[in-house]
């Protein structure tokens, strides 16, 4: 059975506005408009008080880290306390993050990228690597629940280490793996390149299944429209794909075994 997410009742928070010091090439700031940034937080929920969840995220500073201050931290265990379920969209994290963390996060999302000319040109991330992002990774498996991404074609639509990442969570065996796929933003150098073909993105899958065997697959909801959106989306269901956040309507209406989730997939 495949689970149809529709996250209306999880408000995406950014702690830094509309502002990333690292201005990724595949992003630039993006995704950061659509959030509510945290100094509005407590009005919007006051208007609107059919959320359950809510995802801290928001801009990474130029070490990759969300930027959380005492003051920010403080604000959202209130969230925590007033029951709203949380997950940490964080970044790389050090051992400060995590102790100050502790008891607050209910699920991390993370991104697991190992791809070093990603990290360094793409990410800008310049002083770090893929080592940075698995000791990350580990720290915060020991400490929380965990859900990682893989973004699929983040190499101007190649894909090549995302086996690397897969062969890497093989010997941690997640309860589940979140995908996402590359996406062409205007204003971006993303603008106009070619998306993996679904023959590339269907010998990856294939490979985590045999890989992962006991790892639920989400599809999560980065990923291109249209045409490529259903092709994706037929994709993920007929390889018994857990969960699919907003599958183009064509994709689910041909599916009769289908449940609803209503919060961020991570949660799930």
């Amino acid at each position: 059975m495949t689970i149809k997410v529709t996250p209306i009742n999880t408000l995406p928070v950014s702690v830094t506005g509309d502002y990333c010091a690292l201005q990724c090439e595949h992003c630039k700031g993006h995704f950061l408009k659509n959030m509510t940034p945290l100094q509005f937080l407590e009005s919007k929920l006051q208007k609107d008080n059919n959320y359950k969840s809510i995802l801290i995220s928001g801009g990474y500073n130029s070490e990759g880290v969300l930027p959380l201050t005492d003051a920010k931290l403080a604000q959202i265990k209130k969230l925590k306390s007033l029951g709203y379920e949380l997950n940490f969209h964080l970044g790389l994290v050090t051992p400060e993050n995590i102790k100050k963390l502790k008891n607050i996060p209910d699920m991390v999302s993370f991104d697991l990228m190992l791809d070093d000319f990603v990290i360094k040109e793409i990410f800008n991330l310049k002083n770090k690597n893929s080592e940075n992002f698995k000791e990350s990774f580990l720290i915060l498996n020991e400490n929380f629940p965990v859900s990682p991404h893989i973004l699929i074609g983040a190499n101007y639509g190649k894909i090549q280490k995302e086996y690397e990442a897969i062969e890497f969570l093989e010997k941690i065996k997640p309860k589940k793996l979140i995908f996402i796929i590359i996406t062409p933003l205007e204003n971006t150098t993303f603008r106009d390149i070619n998306l993996p073909s679904l023959k590339e993105i269907e010998e990856l899958w294939k490979f985590t299944k045999r890989k992962l065997p006991q790892t639920n697959l989400y599809l999560g909801c980065v990923r291109p429209k249209g045409e490529y959106r259903y092709n994706v989306d037929s994709l993920a269901l007929e390889l018994g794909f857990k969960a699919i956040v907003n599958p183009h309507s064509d994709v689910i209406k041909n599916s009769n075994n289908t449940q609803i989730f209503e919060e961020c997939c991570a949660l799930l």
